[in-house]
C-alpha cells in the first residue's frame, strides 16, 4: 500500500501534536478547577450530613456464598 498524503490536510505529526496539546490543556484546566474549588472537605461533608435511620427490623449482615472450583479447573 502506498502512503498517500492529501495535499490540503496537515501531516499526521501535526495532528497528533495538536491533539496532545489540547488534551494536556484540558487536564491543566481541570486540575486548576479542582485545586481552587471552595468546597468542604470530604470529612466535613460527611459530618454535616443528616444521620441515616435504620429500621430495627433491618438485618445488617451481608452473606457471600460461592462454590470452590475443582483443582483441575483452569481460569
Amino acid at each position: 500500500m502506498s502512503a498517500y498524503n492529501f495535499a490540503p490536510l496537515p501531516s499526521n505529526n501535526s495532528i497528533a501534536g495538536l491533539v496532545t496539546f489540547l488534551v494536556s490543556a484540558w487536564f491543566l484546566v481541570a486540575a486548576a478547577a479542582i485545586v481552587t474549588e471552595p468546597s468542604k472537605g470530604p470529612l466535613q461533608a460527611l459530618a454535616a450530613a443528616a444521620p441515616v435511620e435504620i429500621a430495627p427490623q433491618a438485618r445488617l449482615t451481608i452473606t457471600v456464598e460461592a462454590q470452590r472450583l475443582p483443582a483441575s479447573a483452569t481460569l
